[in-house]
C-alpha cells in the first residue's frame, strides 16, 4: 500500500530537521565566534524540541523513525559554505523556506483533517519562525546581509537568453496537487483607453 501524502511530507520534514542538527553541530566545530556559537546552540535546542513531537506522531502512524536517513544533498550544500557569512545565509534561507512550507501545509485540507496534526504543524511552524527571527537578529548584529552582494556584470557581455520551446516553470509539488486551495487574486484595474477624437470637417 502506498504511503499517504501526510506520511511522505512529515517524514521528509523530520529528515530535514535531523539533517540540520548535524549541520549546526558541524558549524559549531569551526569555532565561529561567541554570537554565532550562541545562535547555533539555540538552533540545535529548538530543532531537538521540534523533533520529539514530530517523531512521536509518526510512530503512531507506524513509521519507523529510527530508519530515517540524513539528506546527503542538503549536507553537501551546507558543507560547501566556507565562511561564517555564507553559512548564516544558508541557515537563513533554509529557515525561510521552512516557515513558508508550514504556512502551505496549514491551508491544505489533507494536512489539517486531523486536529492533532494541525496543532502540531502550528507548533512546529512557530518554532521555525522563532529560529528565523533569531537568525536574522544575529545577522543584523554582525552586520551581515541576508542576501549576498549582487555581482557586477556591467563590464561583461550578457549572453542571449535561450528560447526553450514548450518550457514552463516548475511549480512546487504541494502547489500542483488538486487539493491545494488557492484564492483567486484580485484582477488588476485596467485603465480605460481614451476615445479617439473625430477629425473636424
Amino acid at each position: 500500500m502506498a504511503e499517504s501524502i501526510v506520511v511522505i511530507r512529515l517524514v521528509r520534514n523530520l529528515r530535514y530537521k535531523l539533517t540540520y542538527v548535524k549541520i549546526f553541530e558541524s558549524y559549531l566545530e569551526t569555532d565561529p565566534g561567541p554570537a554565532v556559537t550562541s545562535l547555533l546552540n539555540s538552533l540545535i535546542q529548538a530543532q531537538q524540541t521540534a523533533i520529539a513531537p514530530l517523531s512521536s506522531y509518526l510512530r503512531r502512524l507506524d513509521v519507523n523513525v529510527q530508519d530515517i536517513e540524513l539528506d546527503e544533498k542538503l549536507m553537501r550544500h551546507a558543507f560547501g559554505r566556507d565562511n561564517v557569512k555564507s553559512r548564516l545565509r544558508f541557515i537563513y534561507e533554509g529557515l525561510s523556506r521552512a516557515t513558508a512550507w508550514y504556512r502551505m501545509q496549514l491551508v491544505d485540507k489533507q494536512m489539517t483533517a486531523d486536529p492533532e496534526l494541525r496543532d502540531l504543524l502550528l507548533e512546529l511552524g512557530e518554532i521555525d519562525a522563532a529560529k528565523l527571527w533569531l537568525t536574522e537578529a544575529t545577522m543584523a548584529m554582525l552586520r551581515i546581509s541576508t542576501k549576498p552582494k549582487p555581482k557586477d556584470y556591467s563590464n561583461q557581455r550578457r549572453p542571449e537568453p535561450q528560447k526553450l520551446e514548450g518550457w514552463r516553470p516548475r511549480l512546487l509539488e504541494d502547489v500542483r496537487r488538486p487539493s491545494w486551495s488557492v484564492e483567486r487574486s484580485p484582477r488588476w484595474r485596467q485603465t480605460p483607453k481614451p476615445r479617439s477624437r473625430r477629425k473636424e470637417q
